[in-house]
C-alpha cells in the first residue's frame, strides 16, 4: 500500500527527528562532561593530554565548524542530503572511538573531523526538510523534527543518570571518572552514533510537491556565491548584529562547556554523580516548554513576536548570571576547588533552575536568530545564516581558548556585556525590518532553526 504524500513526509520527518535524536544525545552528553572527563585523565596520567584539552578540543571543533560553514552550503547542490547527514553522523562516531585509548593528535584531529560533520548536519538537515515538506506543511514538519530529535537534553540527562548509577563505585566522586566508566561512557555513545549513521543511510528519497523540487535547480557560480557573502558581510543590519551573534556563541559555550564543568569542580557536588544528568534534564524540559508554550504566544503577538522574544531572552539570561554569581565559586572553571560560594549554597534544585532557565533562553535565542536571519538581509539569506555561524563559532572559540585563564566572574562579565549590546542591537534591527516582515510573513522561525543547536 502506497503512502499518501502527507503520511510519506511525516515519516521522513519522523525518521530524521529519531537519527537526530541518536545523534544529538550522544553529542550533549560529551559536551557536558568532556573537560571533566580530559581532567580525570591528566590527573591519572598528565602526559597523555593537556588538562585543559577540553576547553581547547572545543575550539578545534568550533574553528573548524566555522569554516566549513562558509563552503558546505555550496557542496549541498551536489551532495544529496541523506549523504550529508549519513557522513556526518560518521565523522562524530570517529571521535568518540578515541577514548577507548586517549591520544592527544587523534583527540584534536577527531574534534576538528567533529565540527565538519557538524555543519554537514546542519545543512543535510534544512536541505532534507525542504525535500520533504511543502510550504503549507513546512513549519509543521519542522516542529515535529524538532520536538523528536532536540529532545537529547532530556534523554542524554536521563541516559546519564542511569549510566553513573550503573558505574558508580564505592568511594568514587562525580568529578573523576575510571577508565572503565570512560570506555563505557563513549562507547554507549558510539552506539547511539551507529544507530544514527543507519537511520540517515535509509531515509526515504521519493519528494512530492515540496520546497525544493519547486526552487530553482541553477547552480550559482562561485564568483556569485562570493559577491553574495560580500554584500551580506557589508550590510548595515549585519553589521549590527554582530554583538547578539557573539553573545550566542559566548551562551552556547557557557551552556555547553563551562556551566556544567564549573558542576563536576564545585565542593559541594564532589560526591554528586548525578548533578550533570540533572542540569541536561532540566534543560531538555525548557526546551520542550519553550516549544509548547513560546511558539504560540509568539504567533499572537504578530508584529511584536521579536521584542517579546528579545525581552523574554534579556529577563531570563538576566536571571541566570545573577544565580551563578551568587552559587558558583569562582575558580571553578580551572579545577576543583573548595572556595564558597558568593552567597548561595549550590544544590541540586537551583542547578535544575539554572539549567532551565539557560534551556529556555537557548530556546528564544534559537528562534530570535531564525527569524532576524531571513530578513536582515532578504536578498542574501543564505549567506547571512552562514555569516551569523561564523560569526558566533568564532567568539565561542576565543572565549574558550581564554577559559583557562578567566575566572567564573570575568566570564559572567563577558556574557552580561555583550547581552545588553546584542539585545540592543537586535531591537534595532528588528525596527528597521519590520516592514519586510510584514510583507513577507515571516512565518517559519523553522529555516534557521534547523541548523542552531550548537
Amino acid at each position: 500500500m502506497e503512502l499518501t504524500p502527507r503520511r510519506h513526509e511525516l515519516l521522513c520527518t519522523y525518521l530524521l527527528g529519531i537519527g537526530t535524536l541518536f545523534l544529538y544525545t550522544g553529542y550533549s552528553l560529551q559536551q557536558f562532561i568532556g573537560e571533566s572527563v580530559i581532567h580525570s585523565i591528566h590527573e591519572k596520567s598528565p602526559d597523555t593530554i593537556s588538562a585543559y584539552a577540553g576547553y581547547y578540543g572545543a575550539a578545534f571543533h568550533l574553528s573548524a565548524f566555522a569554516v566549513c560553514t562558509l563552503i558546505t552550503p555550496s557542496l549541498q547542490h551536489f551532495v544529496p542530503s541523506k549523504w550529508f547527514l549519513t557522513l556526518a553522523s560518521a565523522l562524530f562516531a570517529v571521535y568518540y572511538l578515541g577514548f577507548f585509548h586517549l591520544n592527544k593528535y587523534y583527540f584534536y584531529l577527531t574534534q576538528a573531523l567533529m565540527g565538519i560533520g557538524y555543519s554537514f548536519y546542519n545543512n543535510g538537515e534544512g536541505q532534507y526538510l525542504s525535500e520533504h515538506s511543502s510550504r503549507r506543511t513546512i513549519e509543521s514538519n519542522t516542529g515535529i523534527e524538532t520536538a523528536v530529535g532536540h529532545a537529547s537534553m532530556f534523554f542524554g540527562g536521563i541516559a546519564l543518570i542511569v549510566l553513573c548509577f550503573l558505574l558508580h563505585t564505592e568511594g568514587g566522586n562525580g568529578i573523576e571518572y575510571s577508565d572503565l566508566q570512560i570506555r563505557f561512557i563513549y562507547g554507549t555513545m558510539f552506539i547511539l552514533n551507529v544507530f544514527s549513521v543507519i537511520v540517515f543511510a535509509f531515509l526515504p528519497t521519493k519528494q512530492y510537491d515540496s520546497i525544493a523540487s519547486k526552487s530553482s535547480t541553477v547552480v550559482p557560480s562561485f564568483a556569485n556565491q562570493i559577491k553574495q557573502l560580500l554584500k551580506a558581510f557589508q550590510s548595515k543590519n549585519l553589521l549590527i548584529l554582530m554583538p547578539f551573534f557573539f553573545f550566542q556563541g559566548f551562551a552556547v559555550s557557557f551552556l555547553m562547556t563551562v556551566y556544567p564543568t564549573t558542576l563536576s569542580f564545585t565542593f559541594a557536588f564532589r560526591t554528586d554523580i548525578y548533578i550533570i544528568g540533572i542540569y541536561s534534564v532540566s534543560m531538555g524540559l525548557a526546551e520542550a516548554i519553550g516549544g509548547i508554550f513560546l511558539r504560540p504566544l509568539l504567533k499572537r503577538a504578530g508584529d511584536y513576536g521579536l521584542y517579546v522574544i528579545a525581552a523574554t531572552n534579556f529577563l531570563s539570561y538576566s536571571i541566570i548570571i545573577i544565580l551563578a554569581v551568587l552559587s558558583i565559586p569562582n575558580l571553578a572553571t580551572f579545577g576543583p576547588t573548595n572556595s564558597a560560594p558568593l552567597f548561595l549554597t549550590p544544590s541540586r534544585l537551583l542547578v535544575f533552575i539554572i539549567g532551565f532557565l539557560i534551556g529556555f533562553s537557548d530556546f528564544c535565542v534559537t528562534m530570535a536568530r531564525a527569524v532576524i536571519c531571513q530578513v536582515a538581509v532578504p536578498d542574501c539569506r543564505m549567506q547571512v545564516f552562514s555569516l551569523s555561524k561564523l560569526y558566533q563559532s568564532g567568539s565561542s572559540v576565543v572565549v574558550l581558548l581564554l577559559t583557562p585563564y578567566m575566572t567564573i566572574y570575568i566570564w559572567l562579565c563577558v556574557l552580561t556585556v555583550f547581552l545588553f549590546i546584542g539585545t540592543f542591537g537586535f531591537v534595532i534591527v528588528a525596527r528597521r525590518t519590520a516592514a519586510d516582515r510584514q510583507k513577507h510573513s515571516v512565518a517559519h522561525p523553522s529555516q534557521a532553526q534547523l541548523a542552531d543547536k550548537i
